[in-house]
């Protein structure tokens, strides 16, 4: 083995009277104060004495190792060539934390100016999203029979707004005469294609006035589907404005059934109050009657 060259000897002295002048041999050395973002503080910290923590001391050799505060570049690197097994765990560790921030989602390419753009633009009228956003605010104010003008209210508008910004909120006329009509329709073909398989049914009507005064006669079918559910659906509410005579009325009622394709052969019988006029009406149309005692 070579001696060692005196220049190497000198460096090799001044290195470790350096160490020794400040104490860095035998004083502790305590962990950053504050918060360590990075995994590599572990294995560096600042001498007990230094209450400034100004000085950055490796724990593994002990060797100062300038850095700017919160600057991590200097203590990678002095892993990466002193002890590279710690720069490699550093390096795995530091991949990690990173993938649990992240819930394990690669980090975002910079977005285009197109894709920018369009993450803030209306959609389409004709789009998938506009129209099923359309369609669950008619479906809302149809089952929860909200007003139509609901759609114009300030609050609801704010509603949909924070919901979706891109979603532009059509006026109460679509909704009245589009969206609502719309899902009408489809309502009625699912009803009308399940009482096709009914065999036989009963039905309930009955006159009643709304709050303006206005007369409706109502009709409701009952039946028992194939899986010996009971099932009810009330197939109008409609305006009757003529005289509410017997014969109005069993005409109203016959009509009613064969709007939706139901045969009065199959109509076990009808249960109505114990009016003169509805009472008539079952008996013109050869109708079996119960009261409203035996519904």
């Amino acid at each position: 083995m070579e001696k060692m060259s005196a220049p190497s000897r000198e460096k090799s002295t001044e290195r470790t009277e350096e160490n020794t002048d400040d104490g860095s041999n035998a004083e502790e050395i305590v962990e950053r104060k504050g918060r360590k973002s990075s995994v590599v503080w572990r294995y560096f910290g600042y001498l007990k004495s230094d209450k400034k923590q100004s000085s950055t001391h490796c724990k593994l050799c002990r060797q100062h190792v300038p850095t700017k505060t919160g600057n991590t570049t200097n203590l990678f690197h002095h892993l990466k060539q002193c002890h590279p097994q710690e720069h490699a765990q550093s390096l795995t560790e530091s991949a990690n934390l990173s993938s649990k921030t992240t819930g394990g989602i690669p980090a975002k390419q910079q977005q285009s100016i197109e894709s920018a753009f369009s993450s803030v633009l209306p959609y389409d009228k004709k789009a998938k999203r506009h129209s099923d956003i359309t369609n669950a605010i008619a479906y809302c104010l149809a089952k929860d029979m909200l007003p139509i003008n609901t759609v114009e209210n300030e609050g609801f508008k704010q509603l949909i707004k924070v919901l979706d910004p891109r979603y532009q909120l059509p006026g109460r006329k679509h909704f009245s005469q589009i969206a609502l009509p719309t899902l009408y329709r489809e309502c009625r073909e699912a009803v009308e294609k399940e009482l096709q398989t009914v065999s036989f049914f009963a039905t309930t009507s009955d006159m009643w006035s709304s709050r303006t005064s206005e007369p409706y006669l109502s009709l409701t079918a009952h039946y028992i589907d194939q899986d010996w559910n009971l099932k009810s659906k009330c197939l109008q509410a409609a305006y009757l404005p003529d005289d509410h005579t017997g014969e109005v009325i069993a005409l109203g009622l016959s009509e009613a059934l064969a709007s939706w394709g139901l045969s009065e052969d199959k109509q076990v019988c009808i249960t109505t109050d114990s009016g003169t006029n509805i009472v008539k009406a079952t008996s013109l149309n050869n109708w079996t009657r119960l009261q409203c005692f035996g519904h």
